[in-house]
């Protein structure tokens, strides 16, 4: 199972600028929550996919993909059995399993919208480099201070997610039981598996600290960096698309276009 972070590509969308990929990611759920049209929002969720699945041919091994898919059924089901507003398309003679339109537009629209929302994000955190969007957010005048905490919290979330499966090995190496399924042995064993975390993680921050310290963090205001990256005409082009894309969504929900 491969973990929900960064992977390195040569995609369009890897080319882009961190700051475009963001302020697409904003507006974009924005332009999402505006379509009320089921079958608009469905097809947006299969052009997502489309794009998740070309950036990563392995998506189903990803953390989290496949509880994504079956959260958005079990969305749709519920409103397909429970909602009977509307028009019957399809009628066993059974009540509950009577299928109407707008049970089936409404499931559409909400499992839709939740898929292309998550999609959406799913897209930019593999597409984009924490570090690099750290970096952009600091050129457009975020205080290098909380990009380091950024960048920093980034960094040591995967090593303290190791060392956590390191001390829960072990503690059962120990014969430390996790299968007890008495409430207060339950806080004893969260107890005994967050303490060494925690001193590991406030041991880090410590060594960090000094580290920081002894190379003079913060004297000085303002910050070079190594990696200079700007907007090139592939965001410019890309924006377009995007905003004539979704304009077209937007014309065709409102019946501008229809």
């Amino acid at each position: 199972m491969h973990k929900l972070s960064y992977v390195e590509g040569e995609t369009i969308i890897h080319r882009l600028y961190p700051l475009t990929k963001l302020i697409w990611l904003l507006l974009g759920t924005v332009l999402i929550f505006l379509l009320t049209n089921g079958y608009l929002l469905f097809f947006l969720s299969i052009v997502l996919f489309l794009i998740l699945r070309l950036i990563q041919p392995d998506i189903w091994k990803v953390r989290g993909v496949r509880l994504v898919l079956l959260t958005g059924l079990i969305l749709f089901l519920l409103y397909l059995v429970f909602d009977k507003t509307g028009s019957p398309v399809v009628n066993p003679g059974i009540p509950l399993l009577r299928i109407t339109t707008g049970g089936l537009n409404t499931g559409l629209q909400i499992s839709g919208r939740f898929f292309s929302v998550v999609l959406l994000s799913y897209i930019f955190i593999l597409t984009t480099d924490p570090n690099q969007l750290a970096y952009s957010l600091m050129k457009v005048g975020l205080p290098y201070r909380y990009g380091f905490m950024l960048v920093t919290a980034l960094r040591l979330a995967p090593i303290l997610e190791k060392e956590a499966q390191t001390i829960y090995r072990a503690q059962l190496v120990r014969g430390v039981q996790y299968d007890k399924r008495n409430l207060k042995k339950i806080f004893l064993l969260m107890q005994q598996f967050l303490t060494p975390l925690l001193i590991s993680a406030l041991r880090r921050a410590d060594k960090l600290v000094f580290s920081m310290e002894g190379r003079g963090f913060g004297r000085n205001k303002e910050r070079t960096f190594r990696r200079q990256m700007t907007p090139t005409s592939l965001d410019i082009g890309i924006s377009v698309s995007l905003f004539i894309f979704f304009g077209m969504l937007i014309l065709i929900n409102y019946g501008v276009l229809a």
